[in-house]
């Protein structure tokens, strides 16, 4: 049985700034292996949040194929990599999507993290497509458990010093990705 990423949206009342109660909602994401042990972790999460009622509206299952948090970086891309292998059978180039979760400040610090991560897998790869989530924070299950997190965990915590995070050396803006907002078309 392998561990899933679940998306969930909770409503709750917290405390705000001025020290009034506010309603908010929060999407957060969790890993598990059932809908049933995801609902039984937020409840847990949630309850150490809020003093109030809380509600979960709903636990989604997610695909994504690892989830990466950079030490800069407080928003979360939903990053989709097209990998190109060749198939030696048929002849052919095929092409499989896998979706990746980063940790950035905006979309084209999300595109340069992904390439600099992706760099050394030594598979071609296309990112087609970066959007921007509402996720609010990340709790995967080896954070609550232990320190140590693996890359087999489909969690990575990557350190400040890591390339991904240095200034990206002149390079030319690939086509369909606005140069001033770093958007993709």
């Amino acid at each position: 049985m392998t561990r899933n990423w679940f998306t969930c949206v909770v409503k709750y009342v917290r405390p705000g700034a001025d020290g009034s109660e506010e309603k908010t909602t929060d999407q957060l994401l969790l890993d598990a292996y059932t809908y049933t042990e995801a609902e039984a972790r937020l409840v847990g999460i949630v309850t150490d949040v809020c003093t109030g009622p809380f509600e979960v509206n709903s636990i989604t299952k997610s695909n994504y194929a690892e989830v990466v948090r950079f030490d800069t970086g407080d928003k979360w891309f939903r990053v989709k990599v097209a990998l190109t292998s060749f198939d030696e059978r048929s002849g052919k180039e095929k092409e499989a999507n896998q979706f990746f979760l980063f940790s950035a400040d905006d979309v084209k610090d999300a595109y340069d993290k992904t390439r600099e991560y992706l760099k050394g897998s030594g598979i071609g790869f296309v990112i087609p497509a970066i959007n921007y989530t509402k996720i609010s924070e990340i709790y995967p299950q080896s954070e609550e458990g232990s320190t140590n997190i693996t890359a087999a965990d489909g969690y990575g915590v990557v350190p400040a010093d890591h390339p991904s995070i240095a200034q990206p050396q002149e390079e030319s803006i690939p086509a369909g990705v606005d140069p001033d907002t770093g958007e993709v078309n």
